[in-house]
């Protein structure tokens, strides 16, 4: 089963930062080839069952359910089925840089672990190519975003539960300025290194920038809602000190928090 859908016009109608040109559902036996041809646009693959081998000048992978890779413009698409049956959906790209894409979401050929296939998404993106008009397209590309989002935001490892456990606590308890990831870690029955590695795994930073991310979320909503001093808002998202506080909100928005009353 191969299922394709490909935008009615070479360029497309509109002018926006991203073109979603293609999209596809393909179910193929082993031995299935695609014959080896340069392509001009960006393509992402997302495993669903099965597995496929890609082959892309000196570089050779395999592509296992749950994972995403790439293929940029200019590359030698070079693809086959090595499982009974290999499932997979696909989308291609194009539009005014799609190199700046790839620079902006630091794509890698090589797979990567994405989690469940956004199916719904893609079905979605395939209804929009369909729809000729320059709403379709516009709203095709907002889709074709959203799946590359999701591919390089990634999944909760298999710990999703423990890292649940940790956010639900740190949502409770950010706010104390004694707070310590030692005592996080030893509430779930870890060690801080254990601890350290998931949080990394779940969502790319560590405890502690995570924490600091929740505090400055915090501070900025108090900051446009309330009428709270500088001092009362630090105090109130567990910064001891508002000199300290004062620092950290600079670095990280540029500006000092009495300048960001209308955030």
């Amino acid at each position: 089963m191969q299922d394709s859908i490909y935008r009615p016009s070479r360029k497309g109608s509109i002018s926006a930062p991203l073109h979603a040109r293609s999209a596809g559902h393909y179910m193929v036996a082993s031995g299935w080839t695609e014959e080896p041809r340069k392509k001009n646009f960006l393509e992402l693959f997302w495993c669903v069952a099965g597995t496929g081998e890609f082959r892309c000048g000196n570089e050779t992978w395999i592509l296992n359910p749950g994972e995403v890779c790439f293929l940029f413009p200019g590359d030698c698409h070079d693809l086959r089925s090595n499982a009974p049956v290999w499932e997979y959906y696909w989308l291609t790209i194009d539009g005014p840089d799609p190199w700046l894409l790839i620079r902006q979401f630091r794509l890698k050929r090589s797979p990567r672990h994405a989690g469940n296939c956004p199916v719904e998404v893609f079905a979605r993106l395939s209804a929009e190519l369909r729809n000729p008009a320059v709403r379709g397209e516009f709203r095709a590309g907002a889709a074709a975003y959203e799946i590359l989002s999701l591919a390089m935001g990634g999944a909760e490892p298999e710990e999703n539960g423990r890292f649940r456990r940790f956010r639900t606590l740190l949502e409770d308890s950010f706010h104390d300025p004694e707070l310590q990831i030692e005592t996080l870690a030893d509430s779930l029955g870890i060690h801080r290194s254990t601890l350290t590695r998931l949080v990394k795994r779940c969502c790319g930073m560590t405890p502690m920038e995570y924490l600091l991310s929740l505090r400055l979320q915090e501070a900025l909503r108090l900051l446009n809602d309330t009428e709270y001093s500088i001092k009362e808002i630090a105090e109130c998202t567990g910064f001891r000190d508002p000199n300290y506080f004062t620092k950290v909100i600079s670095r990280r928005l540029g500006k000092p928090p009495s300048s960001l009353r209308s955030f």
